[in-house]
């Protein structure tokens, strides 16, 4: 089988951990070998936060620099920190989220600086209003499902997990977080592929 690497990149409090546990059993699902790794930086709301999901043909839970297939940054910034794993062919899926560090005489650069690095990079990107949707779906915690969804779309995953093998995933959830959690795959899913048709 062949392998995927794909970086999720956030903060704390934004859900990367439980966005991996379900990539991770939606392989389970689907007979899919995964591996996952949080390598650095805090689990508490606002530390930069780093998760490697392997799929396929792989032995060690950690991307190499240059190897993510797939980049998922819940938080703008956090794509620019995600550089060293990027190569040509690499595809970026960013949350249209800036988190401004709450350091005096510290200037981040805003959404659009963003996208122009990454496109100086050569990267291919989709920026997705990830934080929006999520807030449509029910819950401003759910934007970590509508990346899911979002990356789904591209069809990325393909081979690895399916929709309706997350969909599996979330509807074990409890019943307080299974809707918004299910919206948010859909509102996800659905703004990508109406991107793509009408690019």
């Amino acid at each position: 089988m062949a392998r995927l690497n794909v970086l999720l990149a956030g903060v704390g409090g934004q859900g990367l951990i439980t966005l991996a546990s379900v990539m991770a059993k939606a392989g389970v699902v689907e007979g899919t070998r995964v591996l996952v790794a949080e390598t650095h930086g805090l689990s508490q709301r606002g530390g930069s936060v780093e998760v490697h999901v392997r799929f396929g043909n792989v032995e060690s839970p950690l991307i190499p620099p240059g190897g993510a297939h797939v980049v998922v940054a819940l938080e703008a910034l956090e794509a620019l920190r995600s550089l060293r794993y990027m190569n040509r062919s690499t595809l970026v899926l960013v949350n249209r989220r800036v988190i401004r560090p709450n350091l005096p005489g510290v200037k981040a650069p805003g959404l659009d600086e963003v996208l122009e690095e990454l496109g100086r990079a050569g990267v291919r990107v989709v920026d997705v209003p990830a934080s929006e949707l999520a807030a449509k779906a029910g819950s401003s915690l759910a934007a970590n499902m509508v990346m899911l969804g979002a990356l789904l779309a591209t069809g990325a995953l393909e081979g690895y997990i399916s929709r309706r093998s997350v969909e599996k995933v979330l509807e074990t959830m409890p019943p307080r977080w299974r809707g918004v959690n299910l919206e948010a795959l859909r509102l996800g899913h659905s703004a990508v592929r109406k991107a793509s048709l009408s690019s």
